[in-house]
């Protein structure tokens, strides 16, 4: 069910440019969003569509990028996300959005809440991970975000200020912090 969702974000983020009388532009951009010393830095492609004439609008983008993230037992973790998100809001030269997302990575194969396979049988390398970690937790939901932003776009540099909320969590810890706030310049095609 999982790999369904993700072709569908994949499928809505390159084909949704096929109605009439609209006006899209295509971005590249890089951010980067921290909290005390977690941050989450990526570089991602995002697609606006809007109607022509129109200012409002949503758009559909996808990042991949690396995060550092310390969870409630002050222990940092280091992980890969590749996240797909929508925004919606006013698109223009000056523009203001709400978002939400979720990591598609961990969407498509950590995410084994819903299986059948007892995970209780896996034992732990580090004695860190013996003393401290519920063997018998097994609820791993996948990552997700909202948010709000604005940008500012001069020519063809956009660069937009963010705070988005996250719900972090791996198998057996969940993130200390959850509010990032950030940044990200993008090119505008």
């Amino acid at each position: 069910m999982n790999k369904i969702i993700i072709v569908i974000c994949f499928n809505i983020l390159f084909s949704l440019n096929s109605y009439a009388m609209q006006s899209n532009d295509y971005i590249i951009s890089i951010k980067h969003a921290t909290n005390d010393s977690d941050y989450y830095s990526s570089v991602g492609v995002e697609v606006i569509h809007r109607k022509l004439n129109s200012y409002l609008g949503f758009s559909v983008n996808s990042s991949i990028g690396y995060a550092r993230v310390t969870d409630t037992f002050d222990y940092q973790h280091g992980f890969i996300a590749w996240e797909g998100g929508i925004k919606i809001g006013y698109f223009s030269n000056f523009s203001l959005y709400a978002e939400f997302g979720v990591d598609l990575l961990e969407l498509a194969f950590n995410d084994r809440s819903d299986d059948d396979y007892s995970h209780r049988n896996k034992g732990y390398s580090t004695d860190f991970e013996n003393d401290n970690f519920d063997h018998h937790y097994n609820d791993n939901d996948s990552d997700g975000y909202i948010g709000i932003g604005s940008s500012m776009m001069i020519e063809q540099i956009k660069v937009t200020a963010f705070v988005r909320f996250r719900e972090i969590s791996g198998y057996n810890w969940q993130a200390k912090n959850y509010a990032f706030s950030g940044i990200e310049l993008a090119v505008v095609f």
